[in-house]
């Protein structure tokens, strides 16, 4: 492996965690963070991190105020360091974010905060790394969790989390303009270079219902903007990522717990590749990591994947090839002190 480092998010713990790739070691860690920090985007022509704080306490289902602030993270010294904090208002509880090199724009997807006709809504913003400023305000017509952006960055399609549509937005004519159907609501989704983009489904909350459902990750081709075909899972799951040439998906799994009345217990998920072929999604291994693996991402050469283990506060590092996991790193596994659950480990980046 290479001798980059992995960036790790601790929401609960409100700091980063920094691994050299290639061996593992702990390299840094950056703490004090605004709270609840979510996910990261690094900018390689500045070396800058950006970091995402959606609340000012708690998680999706039971949180506090929304934030407005993404952190910006110098890593171009060996002592890294908070140099900026970028407003996202309007827009409110800010989650992900994607870099448009080519406009130097910084797109963010928040829950709120915009206007939508008569009422108020998520959406995408758009902040111009120059300025600092907030250019771009696009409604989705819901809370928006995730995104994925074209690689020509024209377009973006939102994950709405319990929502049954994806949002499909202009982001050149900064307008929706469709909607697709998506039954059930979904999580955080990925986009291959051929222009097909990965949506699992049903969102977790409809998941774990008591009534029977289908899991399966929804396929859109965004030249077409439509589902086209649908990957069967065996079990709900969380997130996907496109590697150099496979999709990773991260299912959760649950048991029943022992105890009469009680809820089931979360246990360790399952990571499985599957081809991206779009005429053979024929799964090609599988592998058990942690407990609700929230985010993913791989190396350049695709050889090697990280999975977060939200609630076990670790990352597994996967190698590809033979589908086993090469070593696990602690982030942080200890629910602190104040904080109504653990949510350990979750954005990620690979900062060379």
């Amino acid at each position: 492996m290479s001798s980059n480092t992995l960036a790790v998010v601790s929401q609960s713990g409100e700091s980063i965690s920094f691994f050299d790739i290639g061996t593992g070691d702990k390299v840094g860690h950056l703490r004090s963070l605004i709270p609840e920090p979510h996910e990261l985007c690094f900018d390689a022509r500045t070396k800058l991190l950006y970091v995402t704080h959606a609340y000012h306490h708690g998680w999706y289902v039971d949180h506090g105020e929304d934030g407005h602030e993404i952190s910006v993270i110098d890593c171009s010294g060996a002592h890294r360091k908070v140099v900026d904090v970028l407003d996202t208002s309007p827009g409110k509880g800010p989650h992900y974010a994607l870099l448009n090199a080519e406009q130097n724009v910084l797109y963010v997807c928040v829950e709120g905060g915009l206007r939508d006709g008569d009422k108020m809504s998520g959406g995408i913003v758009g902040i111009d790394l120059e300025t600092k400023k907030v250019t771009k305000m696009i409604a989705s017509g819901w809370k928006t969790h995730w995104f994925v952006m074209t690689a020509d960055g024209k377009k973006a399609y939102t994950c709405n989390k319990e929502a049954d549509f994806i949002s499909v937005i202009d982001l050149e004519q900064e307008r929706l303009t469709a909607k697709i159907p998506m039954p059930g609501g979904c999580e955080q989704p990925s986009i291959g270079p051929n222009g097909l983009a990965y949506f699992p489904s049903p969102t977790i909350g409809v998941g774990m219902s008591r009534k029977p459902w289908e899991f399966s990750v929804e396929v859109v081709d965004t030249k077409l903007d439509c589902i086209t075909h649908s990957i069967p899972l065996e079990f709900g799951a969380l997130t996907t990522h496109v590697t150099k040439d496979k999709l990773l998906v991260a299912q959760y799994r649950f048991a029943p717990s022992q105890e009469a009345g009680k809820p089931p217990i979360p246990v360790n998920g399952r990571l499985v590749a599957f081809s991206t072929s779009e005429l053979d999604c024929r799964e090609l291994g599988a592998v058990d990591v942690g407990i609700a693996t929230l985010t993913l991402c791989s190396t350049a050469d695709g050889k090697h994947a990280f999975a977060a283990n939200q609630w076990s506060g670790t990352v597994s590092v996967v190698e590809m090839e033979t589908m086993t996991v090469k070593r696990t790193l602690e982030v942080d596994t200890v629910k602190p002190e104040g904080k109504n659950m653990l949510n350990g480990a979750h954005g990620m980046a690979i900062v060379p």
